[in-house]
């Protein structure tokens, strides 16, 4: 059986946690972030973690951090964007909670990065471009969500949504 929690992925900029911290509010539900979950356990920010052990170490941290949320109840989990890389982790997730994708156009997707530098894979002169390459990458992954969200919409619409989805679920 699936457990009652919530799980965000999508695109860097795709307004993961945001909505998260809404739908907590708004639902009661505890909020956790694995970059932040991560970042705390390691005592590192993401970039670094990235340029001194590698994304394959990094990405090893996310798949044990998920593991650990096995046996959770009542969470929202925001996720950061590549975490679908790895088939394991969808099947990890889908496990814990519903999984929503928040489905953002490239455009403004680039209007909500382009001014953030911590951001470790789209630290790139052409971060546009470099946009392009990781919603290519991992877009089929990201469409193996339970539900697929136009993340275009304002927090407050994706909540609702999100929320209505998850009451029809658990009714």
């Amino acid at each position: 059986m699936k457990q009652d929690n919530i799980i965000l992925i999508g695109m860097p900029g795709s307004g993961k946690s945001s909505v998260a911290n809404l739908l907590s509010k708004k639902t009661g539900l505890d909020c956790i972030d694995s970059d932040f979950c991560i970042e705390k356990n390691e005592g590192f920010k993401i970039s670094d973690i990235f340029n001194k052990q590698g994304e394959n170490y990094f990405r090893d941290l996310e798949t044990a951090f998920i593991k650990s949320l096995l046996n959770k109840n009542c969470f929202i989990l925001s996720t950061g964007g590549g975490i679908v890389l790895r088939d394991e982790n969808i099947e990890l997730l889908k496990k814990i909670g519903l999984v929503f994708f928040l489905n953002v156009s490239l455009d403004n997707l680039y209007e909500r990065v382009k001014d953030n530098n911590e951001r470790p894979l789209l630290n790139k002169k052409d971060q546009k471009f470099e946009l392009e390459v990781l919603y290519n990458k991992r877009c089929n992954q990201y469409f193996k969500a339970d539900y697929i969200i136009d993340g275009n919409n304002s927090i407050k619409k994706i909540t609702d949504e999100i929320i209505k989805i998850y009451e029809n679920n658990h009714t």
